[in-house]
């Protein structure tokens, strides 16, 4: 790879860690691998404020690591990312399995 190449590569790798770098994103992705879930249910998840973690959704739909899907007037969030899928598996077997 070349060093024009390179250094795209790792401007893109640094925004993608970025959105990684934040405890309550990173508890609301962990959450997300258990499967789709509702705002009200990702609250009971992540102890924060029901604005708070609607800036976090916004941002992990921006960085395209969520989708959603609309049922009635609640809206469902899932892991839309492969790669997120699996790095937040590796992340969980390092810091929350039971060793």
């Amino acid at each position: 790879m070349d060093p024009t190449q390179m250094l795209s590569r790792s401007e893109e790798a640094e925004q993608f860690l970025k959105q990684l770098s934040n405890k309550t994103r990173l508890m609301v992705l962990c959450s997300l691998l258990e499967g789709e879930r509702s705002v009200t249910e990702l609250l009971d998840d992540v102890p924060v404020t029901q604005p708070v973690l609607s800036q976090h959704l916004a941002l992990l739909r921006e960085a395209e690591f969520v989708a959603t899907r609309r049922s009635g007037q609640t809206i469902y969030y899932r892991l839309a990312d492969n790669r997120i899928i699996q790095i937040m598996n590796l992340l969980y077997g390092f810091f929350c399995a039971d060793n």
